[in-house]
């Protein structure tokens, strides 16, 4: 059986490759190429057309990153805002009218002296206790439980002092409300 070889080494033999539809090819290669690897920001890199477009537009805003650009491109712009001396206070800022226009007059008027010597010192007298035992009043006839025959004859009265005595059926905590309605109706 005989072959017929093409003996040059290296050569394609796919349709891909042949010699009509390499151009094309290599068109179409190209161009995803150029899509793929092209920079736009390089070009513009201040995005100078990027703020003219949004700014153009109503309600449309922009940000962009934060201090310095792609590439450092406007490191300069950035350094000269950053390092410049400052113009203002630093002092918060309020937009606002006062409500008065003036400050009002914060001084005391005329002054005493005696009267605010007086009120300044105030009394060498520091127990606040109403039982005080520096005054010579005796009080030992209040401190004896109790006051008035009134109250001891109320006292001595067990239904005044033990719940069980005041009321039958007592409970602690108070009657059960439920069980007193439910008692009513039947």
């Amino acid at each position: 059986m005989a072959n017929v070889h093409d003996y040059k080494f290296q050569s394609m033999s796919r349709i891909g490759n042949d010699l009509c539809s390499m151009n094309v090819s290599d068109k179409q290669n190209v161009e995803r190429q150029n899509y793929l690897l092209t920079n736009y920001y390089a070009q513009d890199s201040n995005m100078t057309q990027p703020i003219m477009f949004a700014t153009s537009q109503p309600n449309v805003n922009y940000s962009g990153g934060n201090q310095v650009g792609i590439g450092g491109a406007n490191i300069d712009t950035n350094s000269k805002l950053m390092h410049q001396e400052q113009v203002s206070t630093p002092c918060k800022l309020s937009l606002f009218h006062r409500p008065y226009l003036t400050v009002p007059f914060l001084g005391r008027g005329r002054g005493d002296p005696v009267l605010e010597s007086q009120i300044v010192q105030g009394e060498t007298f520091t127990n606040r206790k109403t039982s005080n035992p520096v005054s010579e009043v005796n009080f030992s006839q209040y401190k004896n439980y109790p006051l008035m025959p009134e109250m001891e004859e109320t006292m001595r009265q067990s239904s005044r002092v033990i719940e069980s005595d005041a009321t039958e059926g007592w409970v602690r905590g108070g009657l059960p409300s439920r069980e007193v309605h439910r008692d009513r109706k039947s």
